[in-house]
């Protein structure tokens, strides 16, 4: 139970796991179910239905028609957002879309940023050759800047994030849920198996995985799978495709695997390498901002340059004790990415926005929501 008094907490958050995979759902997802178990009120604004074991309640915002990933959805919430009515709560927090909310009658805003639109723009558009993503992202980029400008508080989910922002508060990371993806009796599967979760052609980079398992590690190590969690369908020796699944599978998949590996060009936080982690599976990773700050610059899992990708999968899978030092160090560094622990942190940040709130304005005679 909570320390702090009970607040009635209303999230803005546009895609939610019902619908998608994409991680700021179920950041959005886990931190309203934790902030619930500790007594506060949650109620996340979205475009998406509530997913299977919400304990929040969802206000489905806009056309209930268009699903949250169609191509108007990112244009047309920010003004559907800022026709709702948050005067009932304590605290506004949003993880996206507030730039256009009127700050006359609303709570103290926390902003959330998962990652910088700037680098997306970067890896998902520049180096991709994509002038429209290029330029989408970045047009999101100063959306970013305004929504903290215009914030009580900012919290970044990395130190890369930080960077990329001068008005950060503080840091908190992304939190998992490490009682779903905790090593149970699964045992690992018969042959050495790398999985990889996320898209081929992103900034996810699974292609470059695909290309070193068929040239390096395939011919290396017999008998190696590679498990693709990824919308689009590969084939070939050795390669097994799982497409879409949900939550139970998936973390059946990452107990049963060797490796994990997710080579980003660009992670703003990185949560597939926890979930890793929690299962005690080794990780390994490319450079890039996220994999750096979740894996400790390589103490808790491999950090392999591009050129490096297969000879390194292939050294981790043919040595069992690297293995087994690397998955007890995964399962310790995943401790500090509990729900418990994040959702303290997060109390801390909404009674932050509250005092930075009556510094700024006399408190009304008769207090909001809950309190």
């Amino acid at each position: 139970m909570t320390t702090v008094a009970p607040l009635a907490i209303a999230m803005v958050q546009r895609f939610l796991p019902s619908r998608s995979r994409g991680g700021v759902g179920h950041f959005t997802h886990g931190l309203a179910n934790a902030l619930m178990e500790r007594d506060h009120s949650v109620t996340v604004f979205s475009q998406d239905p509530a997913p299977g074991g919400a304990r929040y309640r969802v206000v489905q915002v806009g056309d209930r028609k268009r699903p949250a990933g169609s191509l108007g959805a990112p244009l047309l919430f920010p003004l559907q957002i800022a026709r709702q009515d948050f005067s009932p709560f304590d605290i506004l927090h949003a993880q996206g879309d507030d730039q256009l909310i009127p700050r006359s009658d609303t709570p103290p805003v926390v902003r959330t940023l998962h990652g910088s639109a700037l680098a997306e723009a970067v890896h998902n558009g520049l180096k991709r050759g994509s002038a429209t993503r290029f330029l989408m992202h970045l047009y999101f980029y100063a959306w970013e800047r305004v929504a903290a400008a215009r914030a009580d508080v900012v919290v970044a989910v990395s130190a890369d994030t930080r960077r990329h922002h001068p008005r950060v508060h503080r840091v908190v990371p992304n939190g998992v849920d490490l009682r779903r993806f905790a090593p149970r009796g699964d045992s690992r599967a018969a042959n050495p198996a790398i999985l990889f979760v996320g898209e081929l052609s992103t900034r996810k980079r699974g292609v470059l995985l695909v290309k070193a398992f068929r040239a390096t590690v395939r011919p290396a190590v017999p008998g190696a799978e590679l498990w693709l969690v990824c919308p689009e369908r590969v084939e070939g020796d050795g390669i097994r495709w799982h497409g879409a699944v949900d939550e139970d599978a998936l973390a059946r998949l990452y107990r049963q695997a060797w490796v994990f590996c997710l080579p980003s060009s660009y992670e703003g936080f990185g949560r597939p390498y926890v979930e890793a982690l929690a299962a005690g599976t080794p990780v390994v990773a490319t450079p890039n901002a996220g994999a750096l700050e979740v894996l400790g610059h390589g103490r808790y899992g491999v950090i392999a340059e591009d050129h490096e990708l297969g000879p390194a999968l292939c050294a981790v899978l043919n040595d069992p004790a690297r293995r087994e030092v690397l998955s007890r160090r995964g399962l310790e560094r995943a401790g500090i990415y509990a729900w418990e622990r994040i959702a303290r942190e997060y109390e801390e940040v909404y009674e932050s926005a509250l005092v930075e709130r009556r510094r700024e304005r006399p408190a009304p005679a008769a207090g909001r929501g809950m309190r």
